[in-house]
């Protein structure tokens, strides 16, 4: 999974919001995309340890 264009999932997040500040968006999209890779990661590793079996 390729990291999303942060200024592109920032603004659209201060559209719904309709807020100003960057900070609280940009954490938000830090936070979402780290925890979907986790789980990706989590998913793979479960695969290859049903594979291994």
């Amino acid at each position: 999974m390729t990291e999303p264009s942060d200024a592109t999932w920032v603004n659209r997040l201060k559209d719904l919001t309709g807020g100003e500040s960057r900070e609280k968006p940009e954490e938000f999209v830090h936070d979402l995309y780290a925890a979907a890779q986790n789980e990706l990661d989590a998913q793979r590793a479960q695969a290859e340890f049903e594979r291994e079996e």
